[in-house]
């Protein structure tokens, strides 16, 4: 006769499942489905447990968390519409490669779409946005049903860390009654992992590159959002010496250094058509995920290189600048190493027509900061260089994460966005996240529309100290106006500009939250050292003119292209 135990023996067991994985951190959701699972979690002292309210900031608090800590943190909620609210998350975790574990509880099949309450189609419901979904027993009374129980949620965890790392979906159908007590003991399950790492490649492959490598004078490296690697960083300050080599690198790379070209977009924008065809590479290495800089993009994609190489730690076709050539699933830093043993061209001046480029640059947007009125573009750029050393900064999207890329980057600063998908819901909550993670002070920059659209972030009883939010209030945004459009949306700007009668400042009251207030450039400099000086989270408003931040945009185009065509 087989084996039988308690019908929530599986759900018993999954937090040490979990901790064998190395899930230390656990967001639990507030819901009645969900009780087993927050019963299990709540009962397990070696896992930090932290309860968020609305799912959408949950969500991103995990990935937050994770972002930071290249870690899987499990995010738990209820059935119906709860685990729709988690998608925005989901999707951003699975374009940035981070391990959230997502359990939704969920009511049996029985009883799906027979009109019971807080009940939705939730098997698969994530499968276009993560990298594996699975669904458990109901009940696990059957040594066998125990058994497929335990063996999924060990593959499921593995799935999620497993090289290239990503988010997994596990369904957990529950009957009633739901608060009953759960087994005392753990069933110790037997754990599934798979070896783990970066592929390698073979020395004939790596010989091949390089010889192709050195065939060429002009070469470009671009590195995209990647996290923090001090021996990558090193590696590209390193290539960056070469005369044939230039590497172009945004903020959100965290690669930086004195050779290093960052913010690509004024850079390409002072360029003649001459220049343009000077700068053309031969071979371009791309390293990391996406960058910012629409410029880039659009002059790659005209002046193309003969050659274009990828290295990613996946094996998606990415091709954005249609020359795609080689996709290098491996190790990175690894490969530029490689390349670093190989002899320069000396025949090749290639970095230097950048580099002169730079640092005129780099000349001339200082001046400009320091005459402008008080703009979006001058208050981010003080921002930016108030910051505390060591911190970490989260650049929501829409302008700040554009108006950011102009500033050089600080070496002791870490610099995050969700790029993954570039929407604003959930920019606050990650830092929110992030900054529990990490423990080190951090800001969040971002624009009013995308401070409102996750206000709720601040609904959180687990803000950090350290946590400090800047909202640049233009009431309204005005990125459509920065951004390249046609006369056709003249007529229809209302309905992309929003202006709003939100109070900032009550927001912030509401939820217990320090507030600052700044609207001109006399006080600016002692707002900023007001807000990281203060005790406890706390967010500074900063009110400029819409109208005046769209003229002084433009001028600081204007003024850079002038004076580096001199």
């Amino acid at each position: 006769m087989a084996e039988t135990y308690h019908s929530r023996q599986g759900v018993r067991d999954i937090p040490d499942i979990c901790l064998e994985h190395g899930i230390t951190h656990v967001i639990l959701c507030p819901g009645s489905r969900n009780a087993p699972l927050i019963l299990s979690f709540t009962k397990n002292s070696s896992i930090e447990c932290l309860s968020i309210t609305d799912e959408r900031s949950a969500g991103y608090f995990a990935l937050g968390i994770a972002q930071y800590s290249q870690k899987p943190v499990v995010i738990v909620c209820t059935s119906g519409t709860a685990a729709l609210n988690i998608a925005p998350a989901i999707a951003e975790a699975f374009y940035q490669r981070i391990p959230l574990v997502v359990f939704t509880a969920d009511r049996p099949h029985e009883w799906i779409d027979q009109a019971d309450g807080q009940t939705i189609r939730q098997k698969n419901i994530f499968s276009n946005y993560c990298k594996a979904s699975f669904e458990v027993p109901v009940e696990t009374a059957h040594a066998d049903d125990l058994w497929l129980f335990n063996r999924t949620i060990s593959q499921a965890l593995d799935t999620a860390v497993q090289f290239p790392a990503g988010t997994v979906h596990i369904n957990i159908p529950l009957r009633e009654p739901l608060y009953g007590a759960l087994p005392a003991e753990y069933s110790n399950p037997r754990i599934i992992k798979s070896a783990s790492g970066f592929p390698v490649l073979s020395s004939q492959e790596i010989e091949r590159f390089k010889a192709t490598w050195q065939t060429y004078d002009k070469k470009l490296i671009v590195f995209g959002i990647h996290p923090k690697n001090e021996t990558l960083n090193s590696l590209a300050n390193l290539l960056a010496e070469r005369s044939d080599t230039a590497i172009i690198a945004e903020n959100l790379s965290n690669i930086s250094g004195p050779r290093i070209i960052y913010a690509p977009e004024p850079l390409l924008a002072s360029f003649s058509d001459d220049e343009k065809k000077e700068f053309q590479p031969e071979l371009l290495i791309t390293v990391g995920d996406s960058i910012v800089s629409k410029r880039i993009k659009q002059y790659l994609k005209v002046y193309q290189p003969k050659e274009h190489w990828h290295i990613s730690s996946s094996s998606d076709y990415i091709d954005t600048f249609k020359s795609l050539n080689a996709i290098l699933k491996t190790d990175a830093a690894t490969f530029l190493n490689e390349l670093l043993e190989t002899e320069i061209s000396s025949a090749s001046t290639y970095s230097n027509l950048f580099f002169g480029k730079r640092t005129a640059m780099a000349m001339h947007h200082t001046e400009y900061i320091s005459n402008a009125w008080f703009c979006d573009v001058k208050v981010v750029s003080e921002v930016l260089e108030a910051a505390p050393k060591n911190s970490v900064i989260h650049l929501a999207n829409s302008t700040p994460v554009r108006y950011a890329q102009l500033a050089q980057p600080r070496q002791d600063i870490t610099y995050y966005s969700n790029r993954g998908t570039s929407g604003i819901d959930g920019c606050v909550s990650t830092a929110a996240g992030s900054a529990f993670a990490s423990k080190l002070p951090t800001l969040i920059i971002t624009g009013d529309l995308a401070f409102i659209y996750d206000s709720n972030a601040l609904w959180n009883n687990h803000l950090m100290p350290d946590l400090k939010i800047v909202v640049i209030n233009n009431n309204g945004g005005s990125i459509f106006s920065l951004i390249d459009t046609s006369s056709e949306i003249d007529d229809i700007r209302p309905y992309f500009e929003t202006p709003h009668r939100v109070s900032i400042c009550s927001l912030a009251e509401a939820y217990g939250v320090g507030y600052i207030h700044c609207s001109d450039d006399s006080t600016l400099k002692s707002s900023l050292q007001e807000l990281f000086q203060s005790e406890g989270p706390t967010l500074l408003e900063i009110r400029t003119d819409q109208k005046q931040n769209i003229k002084a945009f433009k001028a600081y185009y204007h003024y850079l292209k002038q004076a580096l065509a001199l």
